[in-house]
């Protein structure tokens, strides 16, 4: 038998479902906004806060379903970002600020790493301590670490000349033959290496020589600021919540950053969590927090050292909009 509804009857049968449904707790929820997030480099420790997020449901309590692109060496993580593939990207603040100049309208919404995990390294044996002993030496640096080398020496009187740039894979067997004496790199990541390693060093800190550079920021663009505000503010309150677990919880979190890399150590990537954690939560302010200072400092040696040469008004490139509500009391 073929059952047939009138207009008016159907209405009342569908009324009558939804007020069935919603005395009983049963009104159907949205389906969750669906996310990307553009990474800089491929999966690693450094993004914890992030899987953590995901994997603890800390999105998914946000009505958010995301997804993670992998960055890496030859890609340009800062592309899908613009175009719209990606809603969301995590950037080093240099790239970030030169792209703005150019005209991108991208922004950051907060700082994750809230100081840069550069440190230039040295075997205790060289006695190097400080970068005046860079003179004469061979200094390994990469594309990305130029600029905060020639920045710091710059600081205290030391111009590229006086001293001698290879650009090397990250070695630690060729890092402990000391043909190299001063290696720039990463401290969270390279510098575990080496402590593992069992190798005595020395690290020469571009902060304590007025080099004050965020580390990776949280990036979306003037146009979902504009239109989907609530969306960037889950989206950021839950990745800060997910840092914040990361940053309580390094050996936790470790195995959360290698569940999303099989080639990863899950030691390892705990070790470089545990080492993050200092540059991520650095006891001032809160997680994710920026300072006008900061990114007025960043563009200034941008322009010292002849980066950054486009009219620029710093200010447009970050807002902390979405972390004073997040954190108001």
């Amino acid at each position: 038998m073929r059952l047939m509804f009138s207009t008016s009857t159907t209405g009342l049968a569908l009324g009558g479902l939804l007020i069935f449904a919603a005395a009983c707790g049963t009104t159907p929820t949205p389906s969750p906004a669906p996310v990307t997030v553009q990474l800089s480099f491929t999966h690693q420790a450094e993004f914890a806060g992030f899987y953590a997020a995901d994997q603890l449901g800390y999105y998914a309590a946000e009505g958010l379903q995301v997804s993670f692109l992998e960055g890496g060496p030859e890609v340009d993580y800062l592309a899908p970002v613009v175009k719209g593939e990606a809603q969301f990207g995590v950037a080093q603040p240099a790239d970030l600020i030169l792209a703005r100049s150019a005209g991108n309208p991208l922004r950051s919404v907060a700082a994750i790493y809230r100081r840069s995990p550069v440190a230039f390294i040295a075997l205790a044996s060289t006695g190097i301590t400080r970068p005046q002993d860079f003179v004469g030496k061979k200094i390994r640096s990469t594309k990305t670490l130029d600029l905060t080398l020639r920045a710091m020496t710059a600081r205290v009187g030391v111009t590229p000349d006086q001293y001698e740039t290879a650009y090397l894979p990250s070695d630690v067997a060729m890092f402990g033959t000391g043909e190299v004496p001063v290696w720039g790199a990463f401290v969270n990541v390279f510098g575990i290496d080496i402590q593992r390693a069992g190798y005595r060093v020395n690290y020469i800190y571009p902060d304590d020589y007025s080099i004050h550079f965020y580390g990776d920021v949280l990036i979306t663009t003037d146009d979902m600021i504009a239109t989907k505000p609530d969306l960037v503010l889950r989206f950021t309150r839950a990745t800060l919540k997910g840092w914040t677990y990361a940053v309580e919880n390094p050996t936790a979190s470790g195995a959360m950053a290698a569940k999303q890399n099989p080639m990863s150590v899950t030691d390892l990537e705990a070790a470089r969590v545990a080492a993050s954690v200092p540059l991520v939560n650095t006891g001032e302010d809160v997680i994710g927090w920026m300072k006008p200072a900061i990114w007025e400092g960043m563009e200034r040696t941008l322009r010292e050292q002849g980066v950054l040469t486009a009219p620029l008004d710093v200010t447009q490139a970050y807002t902390v909009r979405f972390l004073e509500e997040i954190y108001a009391p």
